[in-house]
């Protein structure tokens, strides 16, 4: 009978049924050690999620303990893909000293750079502009920083109050499909964090914003974060990451 069941499951595997690996979800805490070594740079939408991960770590110290956070309010993707400073622009800072992302990058040496950018560059009224920057940011870490990973978040849902000026659900959905086409294209992670915070007519979900527009309440944020965590499963069931303790 063992013997049968063992054969049954080959076949599932070979059918595509199941991939290696794919039965068996991993903890949170080994889920989490996928970004060890990594840092989240983006504006005061990453500024949330740092406060978000510093409360968790409060019950349990060693979540996402290996990971940084770059932030700076009203940061832009313009910004970040300048080689030099900007002058009379918010800058991140790094060891008390204002400096471009790249050259930041080629100092900490990071395995993985998560960039979650746009929502100050008004980004859905200038996709192609905001993609060129995407691809310059990509440019400029090959040439600093060339044994960090970049990854690319999605840009979070609205409600429908942001939406009154400009119809900005419908702009960051095209951007963030832009994105994602460009990443594909160029063989660079993307993680949709956007899909499991949006309602059925595609804003974000009620009672998930903490200022009626797009920043987000710890609701909100725990859907990122388990965002981030299926993303390191679906690594795992590749066969493309194991977590040091399963190696």
């Amino acid at each position: 009978m063992k013997r049968i069941g063992a054969f049954l499951l080959l076949l599932l595997i070979f059918a595509g049924c199941l991939t290696p690996g794919s039965a068996e979800r991993l903890t949170e805490s080994q889920l989490a050690s996928y970004y060890d070594g990594a840092v989240f740079v983006g504006d005061s939408i990453t500024a949330q999620l740092l406060v978000y991960v510093r409360e968790k770590q409060q019950k349990d110290p060693g979540f996402f303990s290996n990971v940084k956070f770059l932030t700076a309010q009203s940061y832009s993707l313009y910004t970040a893909s300048r080689k030099n400073l900007l002058a009379n622009k918010p800058n991140l800072k790094y060891r008390g000293e204002e400096m471009p992302l790249c050259r930041i990058l080629k100092e900490m040496k990071p395995a993985k750079a998560l960039i979650l950018l746009g929502v100050n560059d008004y980004i859905g009224e200038t996709i192609e502009k905001g993609i060129g920057y995407d691809e310059r940011i990509l440019d400029l870490t090959a040439e600093f920083a060339p044994d960090t990973q970049i990854i690319f978040q999605s840009l979070t849902p609205v409600r429908p109050a942001f939406c009154k000026r400009h119809d900005y659900r419908t702009l960051w959905d095209q951007y963030n499909a832009a994105l994602e086409a460009f990443c594909q294209e160029r063989d660079v992670p993307y993680i949709d964090i956007a899909s499991r915070m949006k309602d059925e007519e595609g804003y974000l979900k009620k009672g998930y914003s903490s200022d009626g527009k797009y920043h987000l309440k710890p609701e909100g944020l725990q859907l990122w974060l388990d965002a981030l965590l299926d993303y390191a499963q679906s690594q795992y069931d590749q066969g493309l990451w194991k977590p040091e303790e399963t190696v």
